[in-house]
């Protein structure tokens, strides 16, 4: 299975309704964080043809954008769009390891350490827009 070759060329703007599945940010939002946590399961359970699939759908989403992405990568964020460009690339060359150490990254510009936590204590809570943290450790899509 080919990965699609990932642009950096993004636009920060939201993508406006339209008639595919994905009508509204808030839809696209949900749609990658389940396509995310499927992406997330497979590599923790060992399944290179699952992740891939996972990491395919990820990119079909993303073209649901049309003008409004940079076509082929969910994220808006440079960080994150990096994060994506790796995991593909590992998955691209069988490299399941690698792929998950690259959704780790991923997952954590999902959260802020506060500098008030206190001492030896860590608290992590979403970095942007209204979501919530997940308490199962799966990633809280949002940009």
């Amino acid at each position: 299975m080919s990965i699609a070759a990932i642009s950096a060329g993004v636009s920060p703007q939201v993508p406006q309704a339209s008639t595919s599945p994905s009508s509204s940010w808030k839809e696209f939002l949900k749609e990658r964080k389940a396509d995310l946590n499927q992406l997330g399961d497979a590599l923790q359970s060992g399944n290179l043809n699952g992740a891939q699939q996972a990491y395919s759908d990820l990119v079909t989403l993303a073209k649901q954008l049309g003008n409004r992405g940079n076509g082929v990568n969910p994220f808006l964020r440079s960080d994150r769009q990096l994060d994506f460009n790796a995991i593909g690339g590992a998955l691209q060359n069988g490299d399941l390891a690698g792929a998950e150490q690259a959704f780790t990254t991923l997952e954590d510009t999902f959260h802020v350490v506060h500098p008030l936590a206190g001492s030896g204590s860590v608290s992590a809570t979403p970095v942007e827009g209204s979501g919530t943290q997940n308490p199962t450790g799966g990633v809280d899509a949002l940009a």
